[in-house]
């Protein structure tokens, strides 16, 4: 089998609020010569020492306060050593992704073999020619009884781990991928759950995340390197905002004078 060379992810994530706190004094044309340096470097590894290229590259002059975001690395290389982070993470994330579909094929593999194995047995059972004498042209059943095999009860559709499930309302297949997905990077992490830590874990994401924003905050979550499943930061805002604008007309006198003194 021959190896293919890996290919680097087409794209990067932007964190909008960092981003803006980093360029905040830069004038817009430095902006748009940092963004296009952000770019070439994901894409070649980094960026070109000569400023004359670098002028090509960005359509114009290089200013101090943009080169002053790129380091130079052993290599000489100028790097940015934040988005190099980053390409780390998402590397991470996409090599965990890989390795769960090769367990995935391994798996539906096995279990083809198994379902193979059990029609092969059954279609090579043999059965006499001929009746023996005085015995009945018709197999009768055997007046011994047949031993009695128990029901093994299927494991749920939405199971976790340890005989958990999801909680109802985030029963869905990407959910479900999700929460998987987050048990291996922990486990990777090397702080994987036990049962009860699960449990409680489980309640927190229920309660915490809908089926539609569960899946993005476990991936960003991952990216990020962080221990916990978090909303990305914009969700977090307009759950902030949300909650800013709520209804005092519904409020008891004891919860408006909470919000009043936060």
């Amino acid at each position: 089998m021959i190896d293919t060379p890996k290919r680097r992810a087409p794209a990067f994530p932007l964190y909008a609020d960092d981003f803006i706190g980093g360029t905040v004094d830069m004038a817009p044309e430095e902006v748009g010569a940092y963004i296009r340096l952000l770019c070439y470097q994901w894409n070649r590894g980094s960026i070109p020492v000569d400023p004359a290229v670098q002028v090509r590259l960005t359509g114009g002059c290089v200013s101090v306060a943009v080169l002053a975001k790129f380091s130079a690395g052993e290599d000489g290389q100028l790097r940015n050593l934040r988005l190099e982070s980053v390409r780390s993470q998402k590397d991470k994330f996409i090599e965990l992704q890989r390795g769960k579909g090769r367990l995935s094929a391994e798996k539906r593999r096995l279990e083809q073999n198994r379902f193979n194995r059990g029609s092969t047995e059954e279609v090579t059972e043999v059965q006499p020619d001929a009746q023996p004498d005085a015995q009945p042209k018709v197999n009768l059943p055997s007046p011994s009884p047949s031993p009695i095999k128990k029901d093994i009860a299927p494991s749920s559709l939405w199971a976790v781990a340890f005989g958990l499930e999801l909680p109802e309302k985030l029963q869905t297949q990407n959910c479900l991928e999700a929460a998987k997905l987050w048990l291996e990077y922990k486990k990777e992490k090397r702080q994987g759950y036990k049962r009860i830590g699960l449990q409680s874990t489980l309640t927190k994401w229920a309660n915490e995340f809908t089926a539609a924003s569960f899946p993005s905050a476990v991936e960003n979550s991952i990216a990020s390197n962080w221990s916990g499943v978090f909303a990305p930061r914009e969700q977090q805002v307009a759950r902030s905002n949300q909650s800013a604008h709520r209804d005092f007309s519904k409020m008891t006198p004891e919860e408006y004078l909470a919000h009043s003194m936060q």
